[in-house]
């Protein structure tokens, strides 16, 4: 039982280790060769466009997607795009899968860069914060 308490124990406090507020306030190695080296003026300018370049890939995609359903020749644009004109097993599988897939790894990106920014500046509110002396009342 002894062994299976301070098992629990370094497990424990590996896990609280982890979790402290040091180590998630602290920048990780891409955020130091990128974000952090970015001026607040920068950082907050950056912000708007991507949540721009997110909602302008939405619209293209949901633009596809109507296309889709309203009865564009998708096959064919695939069919010449890749064969010349041939036909291509699978085109109007590809013809759709292929921006769907492009879309959701664009998605991704831009939300990835966005998470990274607004980390970025919530790291800085935080470091802006603590330095200020409490006020008193």
């Amino acid at each position: 039982m002894a062994l299976l308490g301070r098992l629990r124990e370094t497990i424990n406090a590996a896990v609280y280790g982890r979790l402290t507020p040091e180590r998630t306030r602290s920048p990780t190695l891409f955020e130091r060769l990128t974000v952090r080296r970015l001026d607040d003026q920068w950082v907050l300018r950056l912000h708007p466009w991507l949540e721009l370049a997110g909602k302008a890939t939405t619209v293209l995609y949901c633009v596809f997607i109507a296309t889709v359903v309203l009865g564009a020749d998708w096959k064919g644009v695939v069919e010449s795009a890749l064969n010349a004109g041939r036909p291509v097993k699978g085109a109007i599988v590809l013809a759709v899968v292929v921006p769907t897939l492009l879309f959701i790894a664009a998605r991704s990106l831009i939300g990835w860069l966005r998470w990274r920014l607004q980390r970025e500046l919530w790291r800085r509110d935080v470091e802006r914060l603590s330095a200020q002396e409490p006020s008193t009342v």
